[in-house]
Order: structure tokens, then C-alpha cells, then sequence
């Protein structure tokens, strides 16, 4: 019997063309980081960086489910869900470039829920579906904050000269602006009929009318003003209100906004809440005007707007913000909507408009309704 000898060299030989080919191919097959000592390639890495950023998508989920579940009231949190809106958009408008351009997958999929989330936060606030709003056009409204002391009493007067609009809700009127429009004679002979509370400062309200009014009352803490329009079709009663902000406290340098504190103007909802709940307890027409100081995405606003049909929200198209800081009033747009038209009742949502056009914080606020008999 002879013994099979195993030497060195036996076995297949690892420098043949063949085994060389098989080597490599196993190699091409391994990824970069089964390779001992191998560090990523370039684009590997660059992607996983960029996936780093889904964290911002993940915040804005969560910054989402707290709005639902438990806004905060007050704080710098709050601020936050004040600018919900605008946080999303940044996000994304930030973001989408980068997960197209470095392919960063985990990060667009995240976008896209970020997205649907978004559209089912705002969409309403944003779109409004076709046939939503009512086909006549019976009674045609204007909201603006005049900005006190931004104007001279002549030309707060003359800004309301050729207006077409059936009714007009002002908010900051004060006294020798009011005396302006009452001495106007074609303001006066546009609108007979006038409900004035003017004041110092922000609190002055007014009200015209085309159409005759009556049953005026007009408390000063908060103040509002309330009364009866009587149109063709019937009386609607009309809240013309304008709540005290909240306080924001701002870094002292940068003027960077970093606590809020709503109590004073939850205090003020509340009470204006009171004319706006016996209307509704009555079943009366209501339409519901002015400055509110309240956003959209404000826990506050769930209270403002309980029972009532905010205008914007049924038969708007886009933001329908009317509010911008007072650095920012050359901006053809608002940034906030805290301005609102709110609606109870056989009085229906026809149409809305926002425009920025004129100086001022403010932006004036349109609306038409049917009156329903």
C-alpha cells in the first residue's frame, strides 16, 4: 500500500488565471463593509449622513400627534404649534432637495409621510373642495384691523371710500378716526347705518351697514361689539370682536420670541364666547367678525371656533393668512391667520378673499354669504 503524499504544493493553485477570476468575482459580490480593514466607499457614506436627517421628519411627527393629543397652552412649545404650519413647510422645502440629490431613501420616505401627515393637519386650511360653498352671494362682508396709529383719521376715512360691500367690521378704531369717517360724506351716505365704539388704543370697534341695524350693545371688558343687521333676506346678528394678544416674551437682542403666556386673551375668548354661545342656543343666524389673535393651529382656536363654520376653512383656497409682523408689511402676503369671519346658522359660506394690499399689519379679510329664509 502506498501512502498519498499532501505537500505544499498540492491542491489547486491560487495563482491560476482561474482560481485569480473566482477571487475577484467574490470580492466584486462582497459590500464594503464585509471586507475587513475596507473603510465605506464615498457615496455609501454620504448617504448614510444625509439619512441622518430623517430625525427632522420624525420631530415633526411627534410635534403633530402633541397637537392632537395634548397642545400646550402656553410656553415656548406653544410657539411652536403657532407656527405648525410654516415649521412643515420650511422642513420640507429644505429637505426635498436634499434626499432627491443624495438618493437619501429612509429620509424621502419619511418626507412622504411627513407630507400626508401635513395634508391631513392642514388640508382643509389649504384647499377647499369644489361645490363646497354656497351659490348666492346674498350678503357681502369686509373684516380689517385698522392698525392704530398707522394712518391719518383722513386716510382711514378715505380707504373705506368706494367700498362695495355690504357690511364693515373695524377693529383699533379710535375716536378722531371714527369722527374722520361719521364727517366723510360719502363713507356716511355708503353706510347709513353705523354702530361707532371707538377707543384709544386697540380696543375701538365700528361697524357699517347698508342695511338698517338695531339692538346694540357694546361691552369694554373684553370689548366687542354686538348687534342685528337687518338684510332683505331676514336679521343676522353680527359679533364684531377683537381679543387682546397674547404675551410674548422675546430674547433681549435679537428680539427672538421664546415664552408665550395667552392668558389674558383666553380670558377675553371666553367671554366673547358668551354673546356667540346664546346666539347659537337660539338658533339664530350669527356671523362672527374681526381680529381674534388666535391662529389657525392655536389650541385656542378650537374654542373660538366651537359650533361655528369658519369661513376660510369651508370655501378658502390657499393659506388665507392676514397677518404679518410690522418689519415685514411690504410683503404682498400675510404669515399668520389670526383674522377671521365665522359663521352659525341659515347664513352659509359663498366665498373669501384676503388682501394685503394696503399698509399695515393687517391684511382686509372678504367674505359672501346666502341667507337661507
Amino acid at each position: 500500500m502506498h501512502e498519498k503524499k499532501v505537500g505544499a504544493g498540492s491542491g489547486p493553485d491560487p495563482s491560476s488565471p482561474a482560481n485569480q477570476s473566482i477571487d475577484a468575482g467574490r470580492l466584486d459580490n462582497m459590500s464594503d463593509t464585509t471586507i475587513p480593514g475596507r473603510r465605506p466607499s464615498v457615496g455609501s457614506w454620504h448617504r448614510s449622513r444625509w439619512d441622518l436627517l430623517t430625525v427632522v421628519p420624525l420631530a415633526l411627527l411627534v410635534l403633530a400627534v402633541v397637537a392632537v393629543v395634548h397642545p400646550p397652552q402656553s410656553g415656548p412649545l406653544a410657539l411652536a404649534f403657532m407656527l405648525e404650519e410654516h415649521i412643515f413647510i420650511a422642513a420640507l422645502a429644505i429637505l426635498t432637495p436634499i434626499a432627491l440629490l443624495a438618493r437619501a431613501r429612509v429620509l424621502g420616505v419619511a418626507l412622504i409621510v411627513v407630507v400626508v401627515t401635513g395634508g391631513a393637519s392642514f388640508g382643509s386650511e389649504w384647499i377647499s373642495l369644489p361645490g363646497s360653498g354656497a351659490s348666492r352671494h346674498d350678503l357681502s362682508v369686509m373684516t380689517w384691523n385698522l392698525d392704530h396709529g398707522l394712518r391719518t383719521p383722513a386716510e382711514t376715512a378715505a380707504e373705506l371710500q368706494g367700498m362695495t360691500v355690504d357690511v364693515i367690521a373695524l377693529q383699533e378704531l379710535e375716536p378722531d378716526a371714527s369722527a374722520a369717517i361719521e364727517a366723510n360724506l360719502t363713507t356716511a351716505a355708503g353706510y347709513p347705518y353705523r354702530a361707532m365704539a371707538p377707543r384709544l388704543g386697540a380696543d375701538g370697534l365700528a361697524i357699517l351697514s347698508r342695511y338698517p341695524i338695531e339692538s346694540i350693545e357694546s361691552p369694554d371688558n373684553p370689548p366687542y361689539l354686538e348687534l342685528i343687521v337687518d338684510t332683505p333676506r331676514g336679521p343676522v346678528r353680527v359679533i364684531d370682536a377683537h381679543p387682546t394678544h397674547g404675551e410674548i416674551d422675546k430674547a433681549s437682542r435679537l428680539r427672538l420670541p421664546v415664552d408665550f403666556d395667552p392668558t389674558d386673551r383666553s380670558a377675553a375668548i371666553a367671554s366673547v364666547r358668551v354673546p356667540i354661545d346664546a346666539a347659537l342656543s337660539r338658533g339664530e343666524r350669527l356671523l362672527v367678525l374681526g381680529d381674534f389673535n388666535t391662529a389657525s393651529t392655536d389650541p385656542e382656536n378650537r374654542v373660538l371656533t366651537k359650533g361655528l363654520r369658519d369661513t376660510h376653512v369651508e370655501v378658502g383656497e390657499g393659506p388665507g393668512w392676514t397677518w404679518r409682523p410690522g418689519r415685514l408689511t411690504v410683503l404682498p402676503f400675510g404669515l399668520l391667520r389670526i383674522d377671521r369671519q365665522l359663521t352659525a346658522g341659515a347664513i352659509v359660506p359663498a366665498s373669501t378673499s384676503v388682501d394685503c394690499s394696503l399698509p399695515g399689519d393687517h391684511c382686509r379679510l372678504f367674505g359672501t354669504y346666502e341667507i337661507d329664509r
